[in-house]
């Protein structure tokens, strides 16, 4: 007894001791819960008739494997093996839904989508990141949001804003033929001085090396900035842009581009969640993290240059009296200033204004500048796809100029059948954004179009999935997008020709796609797909036919691997080269003319 005396009089008078003790036991009970749950949840989730991989590990499930691949090579092998639908393990025994199947991807994102929102942790970091814009809404919000923008992305607006695209697109070109008659050295685009010197030596004249993401990044900056807003970033002007740069560091990987690994993902997810549970503390602003750095400061920034378009276009409102002063009463700055103003139905609070900005920043700049990204690399190592292109543009181009034109109209980028089949080629294999992912807000029944064999039973099938509340659905945008099923047995290649086919009514017909366009999940579908895909289309085309008419690409070397990186969008890494970061070095030359 008097062991007992003296352990609980020690305890008291030592309360470290007990803080100690006390921070063993929250340890020790927690990690006994995740344990128990790992091994008991798969056995009473509804999916478990659901066949899908045997779970890598008994914490992590299959997320491992994830993200050490390339993003959505296990979500296709998982479609080759297990058909229209399939289930795999996430952290501590949770359940994940993988979704193929289109009446089912048309159940979740088309006809129910607000019984499908966003989960709270994802919509919490888009909020960090972006602002509540129509990104973040849910639900009626996310309703009113849209409908007070759709009007800026009207097809009538998209034909004004076509000469836009095409101003910007021949600035590059003049910054690039400039850099190619100076033979300017872009000193990022080698893999060390060696091989810069080795290249030097005896390259070609006339020919430059340079890292195309910082110029794809700069004119579809200035772009949405000019054609979005009203607003001029001078982006390819500059040497450094604030505002490219706050993207690049918030959108690239990790410092040292490793790998992240379950359990970073695990205390990331644990920071995010005391961040947003306790803003009044300001965590973000003391944890000694690296990446949590870059976020915020790169917030900081964009936030600034949000406020920077807000005051410079209500200026310019005073100035000239009234919103419809500026470029267009369906400008989306005007209208978006409007809806300030408003009340009711029509109305937008400061803090959804601000949001708004900061989502299209990113959803006009770094989406399309990823996919032209990856457009240049699969032209520069498929000189036929290049040449024919090149061909095309310049055939409608000639015949644009015998009728007194300058440039393509909006109309003829739209008709030209190459081009329009190798933009939905590189949407289709390279979607800047490869997965989504939506949970259940209500129990619900989520039919299929193509039975699967039930795993517990291969001689029953399932025609219908039964999800509880709460259950997260995954959307691999990448992998639906390579489906055998709707693209054919050679989905997985680069063939701009299936389009054309397909439109004529020969080879394999595409369709049982879903998608808001060409039968792909890249622009998602439904009420929330995205709002701008047809902004973005017109941008994209036109910056590529002015890139493409001027200039020859082809690869750096041909020894380096490219391989792929997800944080919110898919961009390049170069093997033995991902300390330098993000970068896709091309030799640049000026395409040879026969007139």
């Amino acid at each position: 007894m008097d062991q007992v005396e003296r352990a609980v009089s020690w305890t008291y008078a030592h309360p470290l001791a007990t803080g100690a003790v006390a921070i063993v036991a929250l340890v020790l009970s927690t990690a006994v819960y995740y344990i128990l749950a790992s091994l008991v949840r798969p056995h009473f989730s509804s999916l478990r008739d659901v066949p899908g991989p045997p779970r890598d590990h008994l914490l992590w499930g299959n997320v491992a494997r994830i993200l050490q691949e390339e993003p959505a090579v296990a979500h296709k092998e998982w479609q080759e093996k297990y058909g229209s639908v399939a289930r795999y393990h996430g952290f501590f025994g949770a359940q994940r839904l993988v979704l193929y199947d289109p009446a089912a991807l048309n159940h979740v994102l088309l006809s129910n989508c607000y019984d499908y929102p966003k989960p709270e942790e994802v919509r919490g970091d888009l909020a960090m990141i972006l602002g509540k814009g129509i990104l973040f809404a849910e639900g009626d919000d996310h309703r009113r949001q849209r409908r007070i923008m759709n009007p800026s992305f009207g097809p009538a607006h998209l034909r004004e804003l076509t000469p836009v695209f095409f101003e910007h697109s021949h600035r590059l070109r003049e910054v690039l033929t400039e850099a190619i008659e100076a033979g300017q050295v872009d000193e990022t685009a080698w893999r060390d001085e060696e091989q810069r010197k080795s290249w030097a030596k005896d390259h070609p004249e006339g020919e430059i090396v340079h890292d195309v993401i910082k110029w794809l990044n700069r004119v579809t900056l200035d772009i949405i900035g000019d054609a979005g807003f009203g607003y001029q970033f001078g982006a390819l002007e500059k040497s450094d842009n604030a505002l490219g740069r706050a993207f690049s560091h918030m959108f690239s990987p990790r410092a040292g581009a490793h790998k992240p690994t379950p359990f970073m993902l695990v205390r990331g997810r644990f920071i995010g969640y005391l961040i947003r549970a306790l803003p009044v503390l300001k965590i973000a602003e003391w944890i000694p993290n690296e990446r949590i750095r870059q976020v915020r400061d790169g917030f900081r920034v964009v936030q600034t240059e949000s406020e920077n378009i807000i005051r410079s276009k209500q200026d310019d409102v005073v100035a000239k009296d009234g919103l419809d002063s500026t470029r267009g009463s369906k400008d989306l700055i005007a209208l978006l200033l409007k809806s300030v103003q408003s009340e009711g139905k029509s109305s937008m609070t400061n803090e959804e204004l601000r949001g708004q900005l900061t989502t299209f920043l990113l959803a006009g700049h770094e989406t399309t500048s990823t996919a032209l990204t990856w457009t240049l690399h699969i032209l520069a190592n498929k000189p036929g796809v290049q040449e024919k292109l090149r061909k095309e543009v310049r055939d409608a181009r000639a015949k644009a100029k015998s009728e007194g034109r300058e440039e393509l109209e909006h109309r003829e980028l739209d008709s030209l059948p190459y081009l329009d089949g190798v933009t939905r080629e590189v949407l289709r294999l390279e979607s800047p954004v490869t997965a989504t992912i939506r949970h259940a807000a209500r129990d619900d029944i989520i039919p299929l179009s193509t039975p699967i064999p039930s795993a517990s039973d291969p001689s029953r099938t399932i025609s219908h999935l039964r999800v509880n509340k709460g259950q997260d659905i995954f959307i691999p945008i990448r992998a639906v997008n390579a489906s055998k099923r709707i693209f054919g047995p050679d989905a997985e290649e680069f063939r701009p020709e299936r389009w054309i086919e397909s439109d004529a009514g020969t080879g394999w017909k595409i369709e049982g796609g879903v998608g808001v366009t060409s039968n792909i999940l890249t622009f998602l579908a439904g009420p929330r797909s995205c709002i701008g895909y047809k902004f973005a289309l017109v941008e994209f085309k036109a910056i590529l036919s002015v890139l493409i008419d001027a200039f020859e690409f082809s690869p750096r070397d041909t020894e380096t691997h490219v391989e792929r990186r997800s944080v919110i969008v898919t961009r390049p890494l170069l093997v033995g080269e991902e300390d330098h970061g993000n970068k896709m070095p091309l030799r640049i030359r000026l395409a040879k003319r026969d007139d």
